[in-house]
Formats: structure tokens, sequence, C-alpha cells
């Protein structure tokens, strides 16, 4: 039985070597514009020192960027509970929702553990993702929703829980053009395949 680990964000500010280079190159940049326009004073002491401390930062900053290409992003949340697609029920952590009071679904897994990220000029911090940028969002019959963050291992986890999705699609609770990007088929003979199958399920359960 696959499952996927429900992730909790903490939403705090926390300290990175990114943000602690950026803040040190701005607070320079800062020192210099308040000096000279503000309070109009030629130190070339200060300037010197100023842009000394800019470039030795940048420095600092391009050998972070080399240093992190093969590093991961920290977890910085934590794992509560497990999320588990199955055919007649879907379950996060200790609830249980049965499939006929939920309305619709709607799952983004773009994300997986080991992808390359993070991988713009500014960016500074580690260039492999977690994995924990996915959710899943449950519309219920009565109106209300719940979304859930949860990680992914591979990019081909979800191949797991193919026959469980074509079973939510037969009945309705998700959209075929979703349930074809959430498996990763692309193509279209990979189109063309999966709504074969789907047609051969539905044969099956008459």
């Amino acid at each position: 039985m696959q499952k996927f680990s429900i992730y909790t964000n903490p939403n705090k500010f926390y300290w990175s070597a990114q943000k602690i280079t950026y803040t040190f190159i701005f607070f320079c940049c800062g020192v210099m514009f308040f000096k000279q326009n503000v309070l109009n004073i030629d130190q070339n002491l200060i300037d010197k020192v100023c842009m000394w401390l800019v470039i030795s930062a940048i420095m600092f900053g391009l050998i972070l960027k080399f240093y992190n290409i093969g590093r991961y992003e920290p977890i910085r949340g934590k794992f509560e509970g497990y999320l588990i697609f199955e055919k007649e029920k879907i379950i996060v952590c200790e609830e249980i929702y049965p499939i006929e009071k939920i309305r619709t679904i709607k799952i983004s897994n773009n994300d997986y553990s080991g992808k390359l990220v993070n991988i713009s000029k500014g960016n500074l911090g580690p260039a492999l993702s977690n994995g924990t940028r996915n959710f899943v969002i449950i519309f219920f019959e009565s109106g209300e929703s719940k979304r859930y963050q949860f990680e992914m291992i591979n990019e081909d986890d979800f191949q797991k829980v193919r026959q469980e999705l074509i079973n939510y699609y037969l009945l309705r609770k998700i959209d075929f053009e979703e349930i074809a990007d959430v498996l990763g088929e692309k193509s279209r003979n990979e189109v063309a395949e999966l709504k074969v199958e789907i047609e051969k399920e539905r044969m099956r359960l008459g």
C-alpha cells in the first residue's frame, strides 16, 4: 500500500545562508547610500571597506551556490501521519473520508525528493527539492474542503495508486485531464492508452 507522508509547514521566518548573504549585501549598499545621499559625507575609507565587504559577500554567494548544487533542501516542518488513497475512501492521518461524501479531488504532485529546483542565478540555497511541495484538496458534498500538503519520494509514486485514481474518475470525483497529469501521461499515445485502460475498467465493473 502506497503511503504519502503528510507535511506541516511551520510558516515562520528562519535565517538561511542565502538570506544572511543578501541581507549583508543590502546592508552595505544601504550604508553607502545613507552616507552619501543623507549625510552628504565623503568617506573614501568607508566606501572602500563597504565595497570590499560587498565583493566578499558576492564571492561567498558564488561559493555557496556551487556548494549547494548537490544538496537537499532542509525539512523545516514536520511529518504527521499519512495520506492513503483507497478505492472506496481516502485516509488522512486518523481521518477516513468515504468516497461517496467527496464531490471533487484536486491533486498537485509536481515535486519529489531530489528534483532539481532553485537553479536560478539569484538562488543560493540547496538545488535539490525535499519533495514536500505537493498537495491534495478534497471538496466534500457538504460544501467544505480540506487541503493537505504531502511528500513524494519518487517522481512516479502515483503510478502505485493508478487503479484508485481510475476508480475516482469513474465515480466522477476527478477530471480526466487531471488524472492524466497526476499520472504523468503527457504524449498522445500515453493519453490514448489511459483512455483504453479506463474503458476496460468501466466494462469490467459493468
